[in-house]
Formats: C-alpha cells, structure tokens, sequence
C-alpha cells in the first residue's frame, strides 16, 4: 500500500561549497552543552575495543556519491561504509568528536573521500542540504523524537536514508549501562527501537529492518577507575547507599585482565533502512 505522506526535497545543490573547517567551529563552551566533552572522549577512545564496527557495517548500506551523516561522532561505523571518492558531510556538534574528525582527514584523503564539516545540530542544518544517502547512527533523536527528524531528514535523502538504533531488552542511557542490573541502573529497558517504530507508524515506517549482536567492552586501568565511570554516569557519590552498591557490583563483575579490568555488556541494534524508490511497507 502506498504512503500518503508526502515530502518535498529541496533543490538546491547537495554539497555546501568547501571552507576551512577550522573557522567553522563551534565554542568548545558551547559544545559541551550538546555532549559532554569528556563522555565524548571516552567513548570514541572506547567504541573502537568493541566489535561494533564490524558486526554493524555489513549491514549497513554503502554509501554513494555523497553522504549525510547526522551525528557523525568519530565515524566509527560510517568510515567503513563509504566509498572512495565520496563526500561525507559530517553534522557533529560536539567539540571533542570535531577533533576527531579532522585527525582523520588525511587518511580520508587517501582513500579520495572529501570531509566535509558541519558543526551543528541537525536542527539548525541548511534547508538545501541534501545528499544520495543520509545516515544516523546511535543518535538519540532517532528513538527520542523519531518522527520529527524522519520528516526533517527523508527529504534531504535523494537514494536513501539508515538508521542505527538500539535493539536490546536493556538500557541505552549510556554505553555500559546494561553492565548494572536493573535495580542500580534504573533505567527504561524497553528496545529503544519499539519506540522508535511506534513513533514513525506504518506511513513512516522503514523499508528494511535488521538486526546485528555486539558487545561493548571497556579496559579500565583499574577497578577504582571503573567505579568512578560509574557513578559519575549515575550521577552517583561513592558515600551513597546506592553508590556503594554499585562500587561493589563493579569490583566484583569486572573482570580481570592485563594492566586492569574489563567491563562489558551485550549490545543489538536495529539497522533500519528507507529506499526512496521503493513504497513503504505498511
């Protein structure tokens, strides 16, 4: 059955015309108000130790001529997806994460794909912008206020439009949260992408949907460095009942490993694809 949603692609050119990235950058002060630096840090120091990349890409479609990635992060998933000789418009807001970005120009170069930075949120995004495909990867607005940003982001997306967003029965409110049982995480543990089809509905909905198992795994340098991960994700002091409780499940969980301790917990995400010339299954 054919969708009764409608959508009109802006025509102006896809690519924004080249600049210094460096002028372009948003205040640091400013950019921790999106993300804080530092959760920022740690995690595109950490992703890399999981099978992330490996398990997810696969599943992922190619990327064409040019690519729209919202959220960009460190690229830790779309650089393997994209093709030489593409441009990859990078909307990243986040300080630490621009960093990262340019660090890899010249790698990027070498396999002839042109970095293009937009420090921004995806909100504040030129109204032309559009690209052959248009990525989000682990982007909170995906599951947080899907159909929104489907009706901001399908229009921009002239081939086709993938998502990647949290499948396990477990939290997504940070990284190693479904290390914690439920009663110290204390969070939803409901698939953040049920939420994320009930808000898009059977109009919205994707034209694929699958499914990869990971594992995000962390080497602390020690278990008192693991617990202070903790309870500052928590919001947590050490001299709390409930910071106590999970000082202890971290000491005792952790599990011992060359020059620390590693932390891990199972991952699943939903890899969910919209083909513009294909009709929407209801």
């Amino acid at each position: 059955m054919k969708s009764n949603h409608t959508f009109q692609r802006p025509a102006r050119p896809a690519i924004p015309p080249p600049a210094e990235i460096a002028k372009d950058r948003l205040n640091p002060e400013r950019a921790t108000k999106i993300w804080n630096n530092e959760h920022a840090l740690f995690y595109a120091q950490t992703i890399t130790q999981s099978d992330y990349a490996a398990q997810l890409a696969p599943l992922v479609p190619p990327s064409a001529a040019s690519v729209l990635d919202i959220g960009a992060g460190n690229g830790a998933l779309v650089r393997h997806c994209l093709k030489p000789g593409a441009t990859w418009i990078a909307v990243e807001p986040n300080w630490e994460m621009q960093n990262q970005l340019i660090a890899m120009k010249k790698d990027l170069v070498r396999n002839r794909v042109a970095l293009r930075l937009m420090p921004c949120q995806w909100q504040s995004l030129p109204p032309y912008l559009n690209a052959d495909v248009v990525y989000a990867f682990n982007l909170g607005a995906t599951h947080a206020e899907a159909l929104a940003f489907h009706d901001a982001m399908r229009p921009r997306a002239r081939k086709l439009m993938c998502w990647v967003v949290p499948a396990q029965a477990g939290p997504s409110t940070f990284c190693l949260s479904g290390f914690l049982p439920a009663e110290l995480h204390g969070a939803d543990t409901r698939p953040a992408f049920e939420k994320t089809l009930a808000m898009l509905g059977a109009k919205s909905a994707p034209t694929r949907l699958q499914f990869a198992d990971w594992t995000y795994r962390v080497a602390f340098a020690s278990v008192a460095a693991a617990q202070a991960h903790f309870l500052d994700r928590l919001g947590l002091t050490p001299d709390t009942d409930r910071g106590r409780e999970v000082s202890t499940f971290v000491a005792t969980h952790c599990v011992p490993d060359v020059g620390g301790v590693i932390a891990q917990c199972a991952k699943r995400s939903a890899v969910m694809t919209w083909e513009m010339t294909k009709t929407l299954r209801m």
